[in-house]
């Protein structure tokens, strides 16, 4: 009669365990296939999470290259008889544009009157000379009877005053008051170039 061992449902069966552990077991294949596919649901999932950080990074920053900064810029000059009399209002930085929201110019307060008249250019260059009819973007000059002209203030829609980085902006002042001060005040939204999906051109 062939002996048999005997184990104690504590101690188990050293076979079976040695068995069990045997990489051609059925056992062990299966339970290696679950964390192949635990492992594959980690690093799709892995996948999937880090294009949506990717995603989320390109929506956030196409969002800041469109959301416009409101910029505001003075400028003066003190009228003389003997030179032409320019405001510079400045220019655009590299890699961005301006959209000129409202323009005032005058003497130095709303009730200060201001003889002459002005004209508002946008330029890729100033000089000492006006750069004529093909650079003026706004202007005024005395009306029938002398009606003053200035404090002159308006307000521009959008698109309608554009300017790009290579260009700028002053008033020139023309007939002014000899030795008084003029002053010139503009607004505009600051805009990145990226965000003019190429409607933004400079007509020369």
């Amino acid at each position: 009669m062939t002996h048999q061992q005997m184990f104690s449902a504590h101690e188990g069966n050293p076979n079976e365990e040695a068995r069990l552990m045997q990489a051609g077991s059925p056992e062990n294949a299966s339970m290696m296939n679950g964390l192949a596919i635990w492992a594959k649901v980690g690093l799709d999932l892995g996948k999937k999470v880090e294009q949506l950080h990717q995603s989320n990074q390109r929506l956030i920053a196409r969002l800041q290259a469109n959301t416009p900064v409101t910029y505001k810029t003075v400028g003066s000059v003190v009228i003389s008889d003997a030179g032409v009399n320019i405001i510079s209002l400045g220019a655009p930085d590299v890699g961005t544009f301006w959209e000129i929201n409202n323009f005032a110019v005058g003497s130095t307060d709303i009730n200060v009157s201001a003889a002459g008249s002005f004209g508002l250019y946008v330029s890729g260059y100033q000089g000492n000379a006006s750069p004529g009819m093909g650079a003026l973007v706004d202007g005024a000059i005395g009306g029938a009877g002398g009606t003053a002209v200035m404090p002159f203030t308006e307000t521009y829609g959008t698109r309608q005053i554009v300017v790009t980085a290579s260009e700028q902006v002053y008033a020139i002042i023309y007939g002014g008051t000899n030795g008084k001060t003029y002053v010139a005040t503009m607004q505009a939204s600051v805009y990145n170039v990226a965000s003019a999906l190429g409607n933004v051109d400079t007509i020369a």
